[in-house]
């Protein structure tokens, strides 16, 4: 049975506000090589800007059960997310990093959230490209205001080039929470509508397909390890159509 796309704002917090869900999200997300080379290197790239950044204050929007949060080199920071569950299972994956964090349960769409403070960096995975136009205008915008003049935002952004095709293979049973998928224009022009100038895109899966194929033999054969090794050489060579960029931009 295919289940309806989920894309609204309500219908995407009550699929993550679900326990299992929760639960069970980076085992269920992050256990095949190809996504566990894509967590390492957006981990190794967030890394790599907050060192050149040197934020003061760091934001995230939607950490989810802190995938990305536990592995942050910084002592302390603010996350926001609308799900309870999300949340109890970041604050008990950062606790047991001995990390400190803050993490506050609301709304990103309700224009009565009100921070007190200003950062100078926010970062959100897998959190904007849920959403269609209208709603990703409303998370620029909240972005635009949290921040600090001159501050960045970095998200990650799905080639659709390189994704359609994929998508269109397996279907709506396996991809049934909306992504919006990026040309590379359209995401320049997009940041540029909403008061954000792109700085740099970094390739994620530089050769999405290659990996794919040259890797499965060995995943098939439970040598996950090995695959993730052959998947990580792929990224030492440079693409224009990679799986999907991480991208740096600045507050206008």
């Amino acid at each position: 049975m295919t289940m309806p796309t989920i894309f609204t704002p309500h219908e995407v917090r009550k699929y993550y506000q679900q326990e299992n869900v929760a639960q069970q999200y980076v085992k269920r997300r992050f256990h095949d090589p190809l996504n566990q080379v894509e967590h390492q290197r957006q981990v190794s790239l967030l890394n790599a800007i907050i060192a050149q950044l040197k934020p003061q204050k760091v934001l995230e929007f939607a950490p989810g059960p802190a995938r990305l949060t536990t592995e942050l080199q910084i002592f302390g920071g603010t996350s926001i997310d609308a799900s309870e569950k999300m949340i109890e299972i970041a604050r008990q994956r950062m606790k047991q990093k001995n990390k400190q964090w803050t993490f506050l349960h609301a709304d990103l769409f309700s224009s009565n959230l009100k921070l007190k403070q200003k950062f100078d960096l926010i970062f959100t995975f897998r959190f904007l490209l849920h959403f269609q136009e209208p709603q990703r205008r409303k998370i620029y915008q909240q972005a635009h205001r949290a921040l600090n003049d001159k501050g960045y935002l970095v998200f990650e952004a799905m080639n659709k080039e390189v994704v359609l095709p994929l998508r269109k293979i397996l279907g709506k049973k396996r991809y049934f929470v909306y992504d919006h998928l990026y040309q590379k224009r359209q995401l320049i022009n997009e940041l540029n509508e909403n008061g954000f100038q792109v700085i740099k895109l970094y390739p994620v899966l530089s050769h999405f397909r290659i990996q794919a194929v040259l890797s499965r033999p060995f995943k098939i054969l439970g040598m996950h390890t090995f695959a993730q090794r052959l998947i990580k050489k792929g990224e030492h060579f440079p693409s224009d159509q990679p799986y999907e960029w991480i991208v740096l931009c600045q507050k206008k």
